[in-house]
C-alpha cells in the first residue's frame, strides 16, 4: 500500500505588491477607459437642447422664407410686430450662407433669466443669435449679427 500524505496545511500566504510600473499602467488603461466612455456617450447624445432646436427651427424658417413657420414659433405679441422689411432682409441675409450645419448655444452666465444666445454655424459663415423667451418658450425678441464669414 502507498502511503498517502496529507496537503499542507494552509499557512500564511506571501504578500506581493504591485511594482510603482504596473501601477501606473493600471491607472493610465483606467484614464483611457473613462475618457473614451465620455466621448462616446457625447457623440451618441450630441442632440440639440429645447432652445437649439427651437433657434434652428428659426433660422431655417428666416433662411426659407417662410413667414408663417417662424410667427408660430414666436409670441402672439411679438409675431402680429414682425415687419416684412426686417424679416426680409434677415432671409436675404441668411439664404447667402449656405445649408445650416448646427446650432451651438453659448449663453453667458450673466445674461437675463429666458435670453439664450446661439452660433448659428452655416456652409459660409456663423452668425451669432440672440433670442429672449417668454414664459411659454416662445420668442419674444430675436436680433442676429452679421455674419462671420469662413475663411477660404
Amino acid at each position: 500500500m502507498n502511503a498517502v500524505s496529507p496537503p499542507p496545511a494552509p499557512g500564511p500566504r506571501a504578500i506581493t505588491t504591485p511594482s510603482p510600473t504596473a501601477r501606473r499602467n493600471q491607472i493610465v488603461i483606467l484614464a483611457v477607459f473613462v475618457i473614451a466612455l465620455v466621448l462616446l456617450v457625447r457623440a451618441c447624445a450630441g442632440g440639440e437642447n429645447r432652445y437649439e432646436k427651437v433657434a434652428h427651427q428659426l433660422s431655417q424658417g428666416i433662411q426659407d422664407n417662410d413667414i408663417a413657420a417662424v410667427q408660430r414659433l414666436e409670441n402672439v405679441g411679438t409675431a402680429a410686430d414682425m415687419p416684412r422689411e426686417r424679416f426680409g432682409k434677415a432671409s436675404d441675409t441668411f439664404n447667402r450662407l449656405g445649408r445650416i450645419r448646427r446650432v451651438k448655444e453659448n449663453t453667458p452666465s450673466n445674461d437675463p433669466p429666458r435670453t439664450h444666445e446661439f452660433d448659428v454655424t452655416f456652409d459660409k459663415a456663423v452668425v451669432h443669435e440672440t433670442i429672449e423667451f417668454d414664459p411659454q418658450d416662445k420668442i419674444f425678441h430675436f436680433q442676429y449679427d452679421p455674419p462671420r464669414y469662413n475663411k477660404q
